[in-house]
């Protein structure tokens, strides 16, 4: 895959987008795991050492007798306790063996309190005197090993909290194992020398589930993550085929060939541009061939009076001609010649100089009189009348006088040109901000098929001499914000002109 592409770019920011989604799911998943965990442990280990304080209080006057409130006394050797234990019939020891299995069954007890059914927990205790030593409970190795240095870790821990009055939590690591643990003070509420009780239970487990949860997320996510790779790379490519098709389209347009448009199923959203490139490759199209059409006609243009000019200049030369009727056919094909040039670099000049134009205020009914009077003598000379409707009331226009003159000139001499008698100007408004102008010939009309290019530059009707005077006009009109189209009517050709009034 390419850089510096659409399908690359689309690729690459869902990939961070992926990792993103993963490093944010897991981190918000682990904390979330994490602080419920802890509570559902500190909730179970509340219970627990509810139950625990509730089964050593109730019980331990039972089984310790009352000594003022001191250390209660230790438990007998466990291998006399086996001994007393396994014999429970013997005579002799009968008293020694009834207390030391009400002991016995104390720790029992307590121990049975730890046993209920727990998903991630191993909960222990420990039971400690006024002084925070240990009551060491019989048969130790057969219910619970503490060592030495959990002991002392918790006893440690329990020195660092400032007040140890009720209840607290303690979180701690020892030997890269973490534990927690509640520590109940309960020496106020008996009178047998129990001090602390201490429910503790090892992460382990939760820290195995965790990781075992987090394993499985993993592989979801990485499979989530290898088909959404998949599912956006197709979605890229499928995004950029489009691109890739009108790329190939827009060469061959480079290359001249605009008859070829685009057929291809697009979204929405691509719709207008393959719209656009298809009305742009027909308008160049058009453009191309009236630009052909044009050089051809030019040609001939510049052709003709330059064959003419030279050969009536070699016949004064050879004194084969009449130099007086020489000079006057070499003086009008060289203003011909002139009046072509001057069209075309005009036309050039309102494409590329916007600063040209120097707007004012016009009458509009001067400024129709001011063309009539300009195009008269032509018409005259063609036997052509012209006939202007100006409206009574005064209008107004914002506009550049010499250009908007020249363009309207224009159309009248088309009119004049294809006129068999009159041409008709009418001028109207049609709302409070705009004026129509109305010129009408009573000539043969348009042939349908130039209809739709006679304002297109370069083209030119039967009659026409360079076909750019219309393509001036319109040029011009619409520079003015006015707009000016063509149609035949019952009489002859009808050009309807619309511009902006000012006040």
């Amino acid at each position: 895959m390419k850089r510096n592409t659409i399908k690359w770019r689309i690729f690459k920011y869902n990939i961070i987008a992926i990792l993103l989604l993963i490093a944010f799911t897991t981190v918000i998943f682990n904390v979330a795991v994490r602080v419920y965990m802890k509570k559902d442990i500190l909730a179970q280990l509340d219970k627990i050492s509810a139950r625990t304080e509730d089964t050593a209080l109730r019980h331990g006057p039972d089984f310790f007798p009352d000594n003022g409130g001191r250390t209660p006394p230790p438990p007998l050797d466990s291998k006399r306790d086996k001994q007393d234990i396994g014999h429970n019939d013997s005579q002799n020891n009968g008293n020694k063996s009834t207390n030391n299995n009400e002991l016995y069954r104390y720790y029992f007890m307590l121990d049975q309190s730890l046993r209920e059914p727990l998903s991630v927990l191993n909960a222990d205790y420990i039971l400690l005197d006024s002084s925070k030593k240990r009551i060491t409970p019989p048969q130790e190795e057969e219910f619970t090993i503490t060592s030495t240095a959990l002991l002392n870790k918790i006893i440690s821990e329990m020195n660092k909290v400032k007040s140890l009055s009720t209840e607290a939590h303690l979180n701690f690591n020892l030997s890269g194992t973490e534990y927690i643990a509640i520590v109940k003070q309960v020496s106020q509420k008996n009178s047998f020398g129990l001090g602390w009780v201490i429910i503790y239970s090892s992460l382990q487990k939760v820290n195995q589930l965790q990781l075992g949860i987090n394993t499985i997320l993993f592989a979801i996510l990485a499979l989530s993550a290898l088909l959404i790779m998949i599912f956006s790379s197709l979605a890229a490519k499928k995004i950029s085929a489009p691109f890739s098709s009108l790329n190939r389209h827009i060469s061959s347009i480079a290359e001249r060939n605009f008859g070829n448009k685009i057929q291809m199923a697009v979204d929405d959203e691509l719709q207008e541009l393959v719209n656009n490139i298809n009305i742009m490759s027909e308008k160049l199209e058009t453009y191309d061939k009236a630009q052909k059409t044009f050089l051809q006609n030019a040609s001939h243009e510049f052709r003709t009076p330059l064959m003419s000019i030279q050969g009536y200049a070699e016949g004064i030369k050879h004194e084969v001609v009449d130099s007086d009727s020489a000079v006057d056919i070499i003086i009008s094909e060289s203003k011909r010649l002139t009046h072509l040039v001057e069209d075309l670099l005009y036309l050039s000049r309102l494409d590329t100089i916007e600063e040209n134009y120097h707007y004012n205020d016009l009458d509009f009914n001067e400024l129709i009189c001011s063309c009539t009077e300009r195009i008269n003598g032509i018409a005259i000379k063609s036997g052509i009348k012209i006939q202007v409707n100006n409206p009574d009331q005064d209008i107004k226009l914002y506009a550049d006088e010499e250009k908007l003159t020249r363009a309207i000139t224009n159309v009248l001499s088309n009119c004049i040109r294809y006129a068999q008698h009159t041409v008709s100007i009418t001028s109207k408004k049609i709302d409070d901000g705009r004026i129509e102008l109305t010129i009408i010939d009573d000539g043969p009309g348009f042939d349908e098929k130039d209809l739709p290019n006679i304002f297109e530059r370069f083209y030119k009707g039967k009659k026409g001499k360079f076909g750019l005077g219309l393509a001036i006009s319109k040029n011009v009109i619409e520079k003015h914000n006015g707009t000016i189209t063509a149609e035949n009517s019952t009489s002859g050709a009808l050009f309807r002109i619309e511009l902006p009034v000012s006040g």
